[in-house]
């Protein structure tokens, strides 16, 4: 059996190709997945996956994934309620319910399909242990929704990135997009399962193009700002690490540490750089996205299957791939 834990990373529709990476995943033989670390649509990704996973293991993962995914681009509800409001607002679009409560009537795109979708007491009570990242907006805090505190509201305070969404409320607190907190949260795997842990990003770990007018320095721009905070959990997670490796006696937290096998999937370029816009939910794009991701983790398992169960693929201690 190959036991994993996986961190996925968000980005609006970008999670497309996530969504393509895990359906690739979901083929190799004997393979369990333990807790899943999930961040805006990485959080839809990573409850879609527990979801389908609690109801019919690997091809139930693959089925929910497909659903999701599907049903949204059916939809369209992401793409088709921005270009609406940017036609009526251009830049003085307003958020579409007040900003501070989410239980004011206002209208969340995602909202209805989160709520027909997702099956609260199996997200909690499932086999694939969840936690879903979330920024509290008050001190821009993490804040990480598992057990019984998973919910419709938790996903989508997961996703509440503005200015495209108001903070989700929940228990007097509000919540913006998981993004800027955690971007995916590594520390609630740590201490839990086996040893192999697999974060999948939308966001490449170098890149070789770079910007050559304005609006590619400000998508790159953005693309930083939301990967800082896995930037700096890798650095702490490095600095934890080498201390734990001086310890002749560790504790169980840092024999955890010293036994991590850390792998990660990427793209190799940035994908809004290839022309992904992270709201277009259409079906072209989700369908293109998605192939890559499959692609994409294709070619890491050619190179690194092996590694699986028996060493990390990705040096801490150097901040890049091995």
């Amino acid at each position: 059996m190959l036991t994993l834990k996986l961190a996925l990373q968000g980005g609006g529709a970008h999670g497309a190709f996530t969504w393509g990476a895990l359906t690739r995943l979901l083929e190799l033989p004997g393979l369990a997945v333990q807790a899943i670390s999930g961040t805006s649509s990485g959080a839809m990704n990573a409850a879609a996956f527990a979801q389908g996973w609690a109801r019919g293991g690997a091809a139930g993962a693959r089925a929910s994934l497909d659903a999701f995914w599907l049903g949204l681009a059916g939809r369209n509800a992401v793409a088709d309620w921005w270009q609406a409001q940017s036609r009526l607002f251009g830049d003085a679009m307003p958020w579409p319910q007040p900003p501070v409560s989410a239980a004011g009537g206002g209208i969340n795109p995602l909202r209805s399909m989160v709520e027909e979708f997702f099956d609260q007491d199996v997200l909690r009570h499932g086999p694939v242990a969840l936690y879903i990242a979330a920024t509290r907006m008050r001190d821009g805090a993490l804040e990480v929704f598992s057990g019984a505190r998973l919910s419709h509201d938790a996903l989508l305070a997961s996703a509440s990135l503005p200015p495209w969404f108001p903070p989700t409320e929940i228990d007097g607190e509000a919540y913006w997009d998981g993004g800027f907190a955690g971007n995916p949260a590594l520390e609630p795997l740590l201490g839990i399962g086996g040893d192999d842990l697999l974060c999948v990003l939308l966001q490449p770990q170098l890149r070789q193009a770079m910007p050559r007018n304005p609006r590619e320095a400000l998508m790159l721009s953005a693309e930083l700002s939301f990967g800082a905070a896995f930037a700096r959990e890798l650095r702490d997670l490095a600095v934890a690490r080498a201390q734990a490796a001086r310890h002749l006696w560790p504790n169980a937290a840092e024999r955890k540490l010293r036994e991590l096998r850390l792998h990660v999937i990427a793209p190799d370029e940035g994908l809004a750089a290839l022309g992904h816009s992270a709201a277009d939910t259409r079906t072209a794009q989700l369908r293109a996205l998605h192939d890559l991701g499959r692609d994409t983790a294709g070619r890491w398992l050619a190179r690194h299957a092996v590694d699986l169960g028996r060493r990390g693929s990705f040096s801490l201690d150097l901040g890049a791939g091995a």
